[in-house]
């Protein structure tokens, strides 16, 4: 049996010199946390999502993270991290299971980056937990469709519509 207060942190930032859209998740799955790598859930269709906007190497139909994924976001000025910094340790990875959760501070984030010119939140626990009046008003917030396995009122073809609005920030 697990102490009732052990905590679990999420993962650092992929960042480079000037990015011009931030990605933000709620927080790593558990597949994610063990691999230390984001959106590592073969399930989950953010990394298919950024090769069709991006037009990243890979194979169509794979969900896998491309090798240096950081490259290939900082390479095209996206930032990717997750609102939630830490949480009560869980089992599973759901969202709406999560516990005394931690936010980052993405207002820092964003002064330490004045390059970012949006935000795409990743589903709706990002877009509940974000500090939304402390973001700056000259930086939209998109409220977009989880990528992950447990959204299926979207088709991809709809996820990839809709994430598209970050290319014309890039």
């Amino acid at each position: 049996m697990l102490p009732a207060d052990l905590r679990e942190n999420g993962l650092p930032p992929v960042v480079g010199g000037t990015p011009r859209g931030l990605i933000l998740g709620s927080f790593p799955s558990r597949i994610s946390l063990e691999r230390g790598l984001y959106y590592a859930n073969p399930r989950n269709q953010f990394w298919e999502v950024m090769r069709v906007i991006l037009d990243l190497p890979g194979l169509p139909g794979t969900s896998e993270p491309p090798r240096n994924y950081p490259g290939f976001l900082v390479r095209h000025n996206l930032a990717l991290w997750d609102v939630v910094a830490s949480r009560r340790f869980q089992p599973g990875s759901m969202d709406r299971d999560m516990k005394d959760i931690r936010t980052n501070d993405i207002p820092a984030f964003l002064r330490e980056h004045p390059t970012i010119r949006c935000i795409a939140l990743n589903g709706g626990k990002a877009w509940q937990v974000i500090p939304h009046k402390e973001i700056p008003v000259d930086i939209p917030v998109h409220r977009l469709p989880s990528t992950s396995p447990a959204n299926a009122r979207y088709s991809l073809e709809e996820k990839i519509a809709s994430w598209r609005i970050l290319l014309q920030y890039l």
